[in-house]
């Protein structure tokens, strides 16, 4: 077990290839931060597939370096892509002869997302953070910088270096059948909820499903497009699927317990986010307000890393309620970001 998070934590559980059943396994990244996906692997008779690649290169080619043993005598012939977010498909392009797969929505969100301007995004912060850092914090839009500041040394692991949005060249609507070298494997579509695609792979006759980010465990979610309700919807079907294990998109492989753990969140979360929208406060007062509640510090998710992610979803379910659909915009996104990492700087300098 690697002893370091990405991050540079002490990990919580182990990294890497960890078989789940007869031809199935799970990649895992502790402790499930920025970055810190998973993904997996489903082998049949002659050929194999991917759910999901990483965050980079680098990270995604020591992955299947660990699966070459597997799939030695079945090699990958299909990634799924389960939503657009580039840790979970920045590594595409490692990929080349395998037929990439997702949503149709997924497949425009890859595209949306330029790696060079995360790269720009990157260095960018990082100044402004510096900056931030040695100037009164009373001035305007030093508590801003400061944030991003914060935001950029999460990205710090990461090297985006080489790395081509490759969106998926397969995509589709609702429920997707393949036949994995004999082996049944359903792709379903979900989103919108984490982001505009999302879709979860099931392996029926291994009783595994891979929810990806619809499912976080030990971290807290982080909602980019809504509704709070297909969100919900989503952790039902998976749960009608009766799975014996599910692998989150971040956090270790967990069961249906860590799907009612997720539903568990937002049944609690939700409704008090909307009560402080309703009295006037901004997202991002209702936020922090909740955490700061009585009620949430009494919750099983009170001790999950990042809390400070409800400043995004309750922007979500914000705009959502107005009847606003997809991502935020660029300016609002950054602002979003900025936020995120001022409270977690404080939360941690609190502790």
């Amino acid at each position: 077990m690697s002893t370091l998070s990405l991050h540079g934590d002490p990990a919580r559980f182990p990294a890497g290839l960890q078989e789940l059943g007869d031809g199935v396994w799970a990649w895992t990244q502790p402790n499930g931060g920025l970055g810190e996906s998973n993904a997996g692997l489903v082998r049949g008779e002659g050929q194999s597939l991917l759910v999901d690649t990483l965050w980079d290169l680098r990270l995604t080619g020591a992955m299947l370096a660990q699966m070459a043993e597997p799939t030695a005598q079945a090699p990958i012939r299909r990634v799924v892509n389960t939503h657009g977010d580039g840790d979970h498909c920045w590594g595409n392009q490692l990929l080349a002869g395998a037929e990439l797969i997702g949503t149709e929505a997924c497949a425009r969100d890859v595209t949306a997302e330029d790696p060079r301007g995360v790269r720009v995004l990157r260095k960018a912060a990082g100044v402004v953070g510096q900056v931030a850092e040695h100037v009164p914090r009373n001035l305007p839009g030093v508590e801003q910088g400061v944030g991003l500041g914060a935001f950029a040394a999460l990205l710090a692991p990461f090297d985006f270096e080489g790395v081509e949005a490759t969106p998926p060249t397969h995509t589709f609507q609702g429920t997707l059948e393949l036949d994995v070298g004999g082996r049944a494997v359903h792709v379903i579509e979900v989103g919108p909820a984490h982001t505009p695609g999302d879709a979860i792979v099931h392996v029926p006759d291994a009783r595994i499903v891979y929810a990806a980010d619809v499912l976080f465990v030990g971290v807290v979610p982080i909602m980019w497009s809504g509704s709070v309700e297909r969100w919900q919807a989503a952790l039902e079907r998976i749960a009608a699927l009766d799975p014996v294990g599910v692998v989150p998109g971040h956090g270790p492989v967990s069961d249906l317990a860590g799907v009612r753990e997720m539903g568990a969140y937002w049944d609690f979360v939700t409704p008090a986010v909307r009560e402080r929208l309703a009295a006037g406060r901004t997202p991002e007062e209702a936020a922090r307000d909740v955490i700061a509640s009585p009620g949430y510090a009494e919750q099983p998710f009170a001790g999950w890393d990042g809390a400070e992610r409800l400043i995004v979803s309750a922007d979500t379910i914000a705009r959502n309620d107005r009847g606003e659909v997809g991502r935020p915009g660029d300016v609002a996104r950054l602002g979003l970001l900025a936020a995120m990492g001022r409270f977690a700087v404080e939360r941690a300098g609190a502790a």
